[in-house]
């Protein structure tokens, strides 16, 4: 339907939108025009539906009994009880949460745009999507700000198409469930889609970091100050039956959080995130309540002071982290607090760190005299993905708006191993702003009731928009399928697979969420049981990328991730890590947490000296007291027959530290001293006279390598290749009994505080691991055999006025290794 001037003569910038020809209302420029967007999106997107009431709400009239004589719903008007209102106020506010910005960005109020006065339109565009290729048929646009004070006529819903009430009535009439109509056979000719979506401000990372952002990095612009909101959600769970066979029921309190833009990892408009604080009583501490006693709660027959938080669900992307306040019971003081930490058996490595952590959360001071009912959710936190070498170095990409539970490194929550680090100091919530502080301070508290508004079961007011248009105007976006942003962003791998989700699109409301109504690891989340492991040691190698380097962390943060650089960085900066209280945490989810981290390599290596090696004769020091000697024993160099080249064979000891970066990559840094044989013997034209040259090669190898586990069990085949440094000489260089000069030559590329410290040996191997004993957080051994061959020069140099007897050239040694490892 056409959204026509006339009725906008007081929105001139609405009008401005109208393109030429056929008087359709595109959304300000986007990267991803119309019809492009909806190749971004799955099939049959536009016609969801809303996920459903809970059965016990509906059975226990969580929202009052309609058909109770004292059922009152007019301040507001939104299908709750007003007393029962008043009640789910006063709990949501007790048990709201604190927002800890990481970034600029906190949870929003959603009204602020479409009941703010100014216009903000519902854009809906209509394709034909019988081709391959999508067309744009028409776009309308329904101005939300207009439905404000302008009714729709009764029964003028088709004789009234100007009015923005009346348009929103007929989008009820054909989409709102129950409504519906049957959906019939496509035509071959032609098939309608719909695509409904509000147009927040800005496009991409840069445009919403103009618009949100204030001038001073990490601060919310003055513009959006006042808009903190958090919608909330009671509803009721159903646990199972107990020995009893009595059903028992869990209250739960629903935290929505709505974001505008969301310009880290998958970059698209419109976020909605969430938290689950699920209540309970004093009394009901090892039971969930029957329908009898969760009546008194209900009613508010509890007193407010006996309702306490019985567990958390912080979710974050597609995963959900639950803290149990009650096991171990966090209200316990603390002596009895650690008696149940000590006899509760960990099921996680590092479990007892995260429970002491969720108990700091819980006080404001280290005495724990005060207890804080509000759970904490950190927000902005730095990605470590390998995304982040894609773009040019930026400040932006912080906002991802998952909702965590402390600061750590949470590993393994996108695609390739991609992570996300909340680097805040949590002491910070210990001195709290005012509950109506601006949203410029770190902290943002939602513990008021002016950033709080309770959000009905959407089967409670849809009978009410048929008659009322304020609940038309309120909740009609909490039943039909309208995107909060432009469809699709530009995004990194995004459209790579067309008419599928792949992390650009912008989200519908939250009764459209799969966790809407749901508790735990509802549709499209799965439950993160951690392991928690110290994050000195990088778990893979992105995670010593930095968010806002960009490419540039090709540079210093690829380098601190190879041989020998990463053990020198380790070195450095241990002591700043272990003071440094925001560090400490690397939380890995169960299938995928490494259980090497670090390890001591020794063995024995054994390599036959390439004959190439006699060319280290050949330097001055050594050649001409072979000459001198020869001459006094009456022979000339012309003379001299040469024999075979004969090098031995050394087994050497060989050691090493290793640095594990997920299963799959390990950084191996080893340094071998090996000592082998050179000898030739030389006879004498035409006499029975023989001379023996003789020698050993004295060599020092470091080799810094990375290795490649083509499997992560107990049988580890890998192949590696490396780089490293190699230094030798002769010593003890005799012609038979004569030592020929001091034994010994120079030294041949050995490095110096400003000389040779680049690479100069490379190699290339494979090889088997057998790791036995393995373990998170226990020591591992492994016993690997390997084959290697390294390459480089013989370093055959000398200063410019000396003559060498031989050219350099390149060598090859075929090393075997068998080596033992020892790690944690």
């Amino acid at each position: 339907m056409r959204f026509p001037c006339a009725a906008l003569r007081r929105y001139v910038a609405l009008c401005v939108l109208m393109a030429g020809g056929g008087g359709l209302m595109p959304a300000a420029g986007q990267p991803i025009p119309k019809p492009d967007y909806l190749t971004y999106m799955p099939p049959g997107s536009g016609a969801a539906l809303p996920i459903q009431q809970a059965r016990a709400s509906a059975m226990l009239h969580l929202f009052g009994d309609q058909a109770s004589p004292g059922y009152r719903d007019e301040a507001p008007r939104d299908g709750i009880d007003d007393r029962r209102h008043a009640w789910l106020m006063r709990l949501s506010e007790r048990f709201a949460p604190w927002i800890v910005r990481h970034a600029a960005g906190f949870p929003m109020d959603l009204r602020r745009w479409l009941e703010g006065g100014e216009p903000f339109p519902l854009y809906i565009d209509e394709f034909d999507v019988a081709r391959h290729d999508p067309r744009l048929v028409r776009t309308d646009a329904l101005d939300w700000s207009e439905l404000r004070g302008q009714p729709c006529p009764e029964g003028g819903e088709e004789a009234s198409p100007g009015v923005a009430d009346c348009q929103l009535l007929r989008l009820l009439r054909r989409l709102a469930p129950g409504e519906r109509p049957p959906p019939a056979a496509a035509s071959a000719e032609e098939e309608r889609q719909l695509s409904m979506y509000f147009d927040f401000p800005g496009q991409d990372p840069a445009s919403w970091a103009r618009e949100f952002e204030g001038t001073a990095q990490g601060t919310p612009s003055r513009k959006y100050l006042g808009y903190a909101k958090s919608f909330v959600k009671p509803f009721l769970a159903t646990r199972p039956a107990g020995p009893d066979g009595v059903e028992r029921y869990e209250f739960v309190l629903q935290y929505w959080f709505f974001y505008p833009y969301n310009d880290a990892g998958n970059v698209h408009e419109g976020d909605w995130e969430h938290l689950n604080v699920v209540l309970t009583t004093r009394a009901w501490r090892e039971r969930a309540p029957t329908a009898a006693e969760m009546g008194t709660l209900l009613d508010g027959a509890v007193a407010l002071d006996d309702v306490i938080i019985h567990r958390t669900e912080h979710y974050f992307h597609h995963w959900v982290y639950v803290t149990d306040y009650l096991a171990p019971d966090l209200y316990a003081p603390r002596p009895e607090w650690e008696r149940q930490v000590a006899a509760r058996q960990q099921e996680r490595e590092g479990e007892r760190v995260r429970w002491f952590a969720a108990r700091s959360l819980a006080y404001l001071d280290a005495g724990e005299t005060q207890l804080s009912l509000h759970p904490k959710v950190f927000v902005g936190g730095d990605g470590k993905g390998l995304n982040a070498i894609l773009g040019p170095p930026s400040r932006l990409g912080r906002s991802s708006h998952g909702s965590f539970p402390m600061p750590a490194l949470y590993k393994d929550i996108g695609p390739q191993g991609t992570g996300e680090v909340i680097q805040t100091d949590w002491r910070i919530v210990r001195a709290p702003p005012g509950a109506d502080a601006p949203e410029t301070e770190p902290v943002v508290r939602y513990d008021n009731p002016a950033r709080l508004e309770i959000l009905p079961d959407w089967e409670r007011v849809l009978p009410l928009m048929w008659t009322d248009p304020d609940v038309r105007r309120r909740y009609a976006w909490m039943v039909l399928p309208i995107r909060f942003g432009y469809p699709a962003t530009k995004s990194p791998f995004a459209g790579i697979v067309k008419y599928a989700e792949t992390g650009n699109l912008s989200v519908m409301a939250p009764s459209f969420s799969g966790g809407w109504n749901r508790v735990g690891d509802g549709a499209g989340y799965e439950r993160y049981e951690p392991h928690r492991l110290s994050s000195w040691y990088p778990g893979s190698l992105q995670d010593n990328f930095v968010q806002s380097w960009g490419f540039l962390n090709l540079t210093a943060p690829l380098l601190v991730s190879i041989p020998p650089f990463d053990l020198a960085w380790r070195l450095v900066r241990t002591p700043f890590h272990g003071s440094n209280p925001v560090n400490g945490s690397s939380y890995y989810n169960s299938a995928t947490v490494p259980y090497r981290f670090i390890g001591g390599t020794v063995g024995v290596s054994r390599f036959t000296l390439p004959s190439d090696f006699f060319g280290l004769f050949g330097f001055p020091e050594l050649y001409e007291p072979l000459l001198v000697a020869l001459a006094d024993a009456g022979v000339g160099a012309g003379d001299l027959v040469s024999g075979p080249e004969e090098t031995t064979s050394s087994t050497d000891l060989v050691a090493g530290v290793s640095l594990f970066l997920g299963r799959r990559f390990v950084s191996e840094n080893t340094l071998r001293h090996s000592r082998s044989g050179l000898s030739q013997v030389f006879t004498v034209t035409g006499a029975p006279t023989a001379y023996r040259l003789s020698g050993e090669v004295s060599m020092w190898e470091y080799a810094g390598s990375l290795r490649y586990n083509l499997a992560t069990g107990g049988f580890q085949p890998y192949v590696k290749g490396g780089y490293g440094l190699s230094w030798y000489r002769v010593e003890n260089a005799a012609l038979d009994s004569t030592v020929l000069g001091d034994g010994t030559s120079r030294w041949v590329r050995k490095p110096g505080l400003f000389e040779n410290l680049l690479p100069n040996t490379w190699h290339l191997g494979a090889g088997i691991e057998l790791v036995p004993l393995s373990g998170v957080g226990s020591l591992d051994w492994g016993l690997k055999l390997e084959g290697v061959v390294f390459s480089h020069k013989l370093g055959l140099t000398g200063e410019s006025d000396e003559l060498l007897l031989v050219s350099d050239r390149r060598v090859a040694r075929w090393h075997l290794n068998v080596v033992t490892t020892v790690s944690f």
